[in-house]
């Protein structure tokens, strides 16, 4: 995968003639990735308009851990103008605004300046965070003193060592068009699944549009899903996902958390049909129909395997592909696949975008 992948990076000039080759005896044959690796998270955010001068938010924390509250002011004109926030804990203490607190406490403050910032890349001017070192089980109340110029504050809450976690991904991670969306969820205490939970996903497209909340089923044993017959457009690029879990552990401690996932919403560039395979001269050919709905440069992928799930040889070639259809094909002389008869092995067709980056089209046999 990771040849394919640098070979995308060279022009297409470079591929004037096919070429295939073997692999090495014992290399394993990896499917693509049907996701991303799951996002892990202790932490969740909360938006925070700004309808009032004063705002307030109840944070809920699990217990078990520190906690670390991090606000984040929203893009402004006057950047060095700062918020204040109010920290009340379950047990009454508060940590007024410009109080750095203690170690002694159990609380504390940090700030960020806005030239801090600003190197950073982060929005907004000048950030608080508040550290919690020992958090209870209960919920903690925030108070955001905000300015008229500042539209709205993103309170960010950790629990860096939290034992309840949730597990996030979307799918398919390179997405045709036809092609149903799997979002996931799981959430787990320490080994524990939790149940009962409300979750919730929201897409945004590669424009940064953000669609309406999606209610996740709870599947059991932890895990949360929805499936969906398509995107809420057709933009092609990253969409990314947004997670958000609320609900109680089996101690009755609140928590929430959020998730993040993403996918790749291919261009449907063209489609790739049946694959067949024959002996021609001395060597093995491999053919596949396309219907092109995108003209342009390509590559041809082939890579054969055993059944058993070991790789055998590959192809590669390029392809200029006009619109409509196509009979793709590639050859493999038969002295790389070692003898195995053709009845013992897999074939892995891609069609590679070289204009533009992307899985154009993919079928196996």
């Amino acid at each position: 995968m990771k040849r394919i992948l640098s070979l995308l990076l060279l022009a297409p000039a470079a591929f004037a003639a096919d070429l295939a080759g073997r692999f090495e005896p014992g290399t394993k044959y990896e499917t693509p990735a049907a996701h991303a690796p799951a996002n892990v998270s202790r932490m969740y955010a909360r938006a925070i308009p700004r309808t009032a001068s004063t705002m307030s938010v109840d944070l809920p924390a699990a217990g078990g851990s520190g906690m670390i509250i991090w606000t984040i002011p929203a893009r402004r004109a006057h950047v060095d103008r700062a918020i204040a926030t109010r920290l009340t804990t379950p047990a009454g203490a508060v940590l007024q605004p410009g109080d750095r607190g203690s170690m002694e406490r159990g609380l504390r403050r940090f700030e960020i300046d806005a030239a801090e910032s600003a190197e950073l890349d982060l929005p907004g001017g000048r950030h608080e965070v508040m550290h919690v070192l020992q958090a209870t089980a209960a919920s903690y109340r925030l108070e955001v003193d905000m300015p008229e110029d500042v539209g709205g504050v993103t309170v960010v809450a950790a629990e860096p060592e939290s034992a309840i976690t949730l597990s996030t991904w979307a799918g398919p991670l390179s997405r045709q068009a036809g092609d149903p969306i799997t979002l996931h969820a799981e959430l787990r205490d320490g080994d524990a699944p939790i149940s009962g939970a409300r979750v919730t996903a929201r897409l945004a497209s590669p424009n940064g549009k953000s669609h309406d909340a999606i209610e996740l089923r709870d599947a059991g044993n932890g895990v949360y899903t929805a499936t969906l017959a398509d995107l809420p457009d057709r933009t092609s690029g990253t969409w990314q996902a947004r997670f958000d879990a609320e609900g109680a552990t089996a101690n009755g401690a609140r928590f929430a958390r959020t998730g993040s996932g993403e996918l790749v919403a291919e261009r449907n560039a063209a489609r790739l049909g049946e694959i067949r395979t024959a002996v021609a001269g001395d060597a093995l050919r491999v053919t596949a129909p396309a219907e092109v709905f995108l003209r342009g440069s390509y590559r041809l992928d082939v890579i054969v395997s055993t059944l058993d799930g070991f790789s055998v040889a590959w192809a590669e070639g390029a392809r200029k592909l006009e619109q409509g259809a196509e009979l793709l094909q590639i050859d493999i002389p038969l002295e790389h696949l070692g003898g195995a008869p053709v009845e013992s092995l897999s074939f892995d067709v891609r069609l590679l975008g070289l204009d533009f980056m992307g899985v154009a089209g993919r079928a196996v046999r």
